[in-house]
């Protein structure tokens, strides 16, 4: 699967960069501590809520640009590179990470094509979803409206909600918010 990725708003076909995933992590790892229990064969497992940071390696590849000569453009790639930014894989265009290197990209050989292989953390290891945003329009004389609002995650999401009174003389009302969170889900 070849293909490409923005980092720091910066789309890597602008550098003659494409990708391929080395590996792909679906969930990070929870935090835990396990704690030894002295004179026997087990240990207490301590959990704190949290998760670790998550890597995510690929292989990426750059042909020769026009007009550029290929030192400059490889030094290009690696300043685009240096940094934390969001990062955003055209595989999953919706989503993106908070992210930077932990393994410099190295060039054995600077021909007009090559490869080098680099590594990502994802400081937060969760996927944000790109901000979307809702507006709704309610007319305060039809009876029970209801605005339904679905986010979907692995893992428990805040949301937020701005609720916006456009009316110079009705007042905003009976608001109600439910939250539904289904937890460990087992067929």
């Amino acid at each position: 699967m070849l293909g490409g990725f923005t980092f720091k708003g910066i789309h890597s076909s602008v550098y003659g960069v494409r990708e391929t995933p080395s590996n792909i992590v679906l969930s990070p790892l929870k935090r835990r501590n396990i704690i030894p229990i002295p004179g026997k064969s087990r240990a207490i497992v301590q959990q704190d809520g949290g998760y670790e940071s998550r890597t995510q390696s690929m292989i990426c590849s750059y042909a020769k640009q026009y007009g550029v000569d290929i030192h400059e453009q490889v030094r290009r790639i690696a300043g685009w590179l240096d940094g934390i930014g969001e990062l955003t894989f055209d595989y999953e265009p919706t989503l993106h990470y908070n992210a930077f290197i932990s393994t410099p990209p190295s060039v054995v050989t600077m021909l007009e094509f090559s490869q080098f292989q680099i590594e990502f953390t994802f400081n937060h290891p969760f996927a944000y979803e790109t901000a979307l945003e809702e507006n709704y329009i309610l007319d305060a004389f039809e009876p029970l409206n209801q605005i339904d609002l679905s986010v979907g995650g692995t893992v428990k999401t805040p949301v937020r909600i701005t609720i916006k009174n456009n009316s110079e003389t009705e007042t905003i009302t009976g608001i109600k918010v439910v939250h539904r969170y289904i937890e460990n889900v087992e067929n």
